[in-house]
């Protein structure tokens, strides 16, 4: 009688040699098991929250962002990069966009966000200024040491402007000593009814 092979063994049969076949679909299998956990790993830290204590938030030199794009910047800009490149600060922020639904146009917004310093040296915030006259932001220090937090307080007025029956999208701008995000740009939308 001739003994026959499960199929589900038929089917992983690629070479001829068992052996070797198992290996190659083992080592086949690592590899996508480990691009699965990497890929999720990776999603995960990209929409993870921030995690801080009240003793990471700083206090400081605070900003008052307000609208003005048509501002002068030349004067502004500071040449505070490291000289070691790992030991760069790193700008993180709690969330880059932020839907406050349907609004009322008689009621002031407000929203926290939390921006962190997750480089090696001290996160400097040059300047920060908002998209229009609507928007203002008040952040609690202008310089953030490796590991800390500053706290940025938003606030947005859907009755400085007509804007009933309107979705709205505005801005805050964030300017810098991260080289590799020297402008960080946080938005919100509202439907003003």
């Amino acid at each position: 009688m001739e003994k026959r092979s499960n199929p589900i063994f038929r089917f992983m049969r690629i070479f001829g040699n068992k052996k070797r076949d198992y290996v190659i679909l083992g080592m086949a299998g690592i590899a996508v098991l480990a691009f699965i956990y990497f890929g999720i790993l990776g999603l995960n830290h990209a929409g993870q929250k921030l995690q801080y204590s009240p003793a990471d938030i700083v206090y400081g030199k605070k900003i008052h962002a307000v609208h003005g794009m048509d501002i002068d910047r030349s004067t502004q800009v500071l040449e505070t990069f490291p000289a070691n490149l790992s030991e760069e600060p790193k700008i993180r922020v709690s969330e880059t966009f932020f839907d406050f639904g349907e609004v009322n146009s008689h009621i002031v917004l407000r929203r926290i966000f939390i921006i962190a310093n997750t480089g090696q040296s001290a996160l400097i915030i040059q300047r920060a200024y908002t998209t229009c006259g609507c928007t203002v932001a008040d952040l609690t220090a202008s310089e953030i040491p490796p590991g800390k937090v500053v706290l940025m307080t938003l606030q947005f007025d859907p009755g400085f402007h007509e804007m009933r029956g309107t979705t709205v999208r505005r801005g805050i701008l964030i300017e810098t000593n991260d080289p590799n995000h020297p402008i960080q740009e946080i938005w919100f939308q509202a439907s003003v009814r």
